[in-house]
């Protein structure tokens, strides 16, 4: 189950006191904290935006 699927609003530590829900706020070792699951996609929840490219017409060489 996912954070956004849960209705209940009282939560303990990121973890839903009702259905068990967590927020998977603390990662470890590739796995959460608080539930300790380990389905979880560390590209998804990666905080890093990838990298961008740069068009060629704005590459210009340093004159030295």
């Amino acid at each position: 189950m996912t954070s956004t699927a849960c209705p209940h609003t009282e939560r303990r530590e990121g973890v839903c006191v009702v259905c068990g829900d967590c927020l998977h706020e603390v990662i470890l070792n590739r796995a959460c904290f608080l539930c300790g699951t380990t389905e979880l996609d560390p590209i998804a929840m990666s905080p890093k935006k990838p990298a961008k490219l740069i068009p060629p017409e704005q590459l210009r060489r340093r004159k030295p």
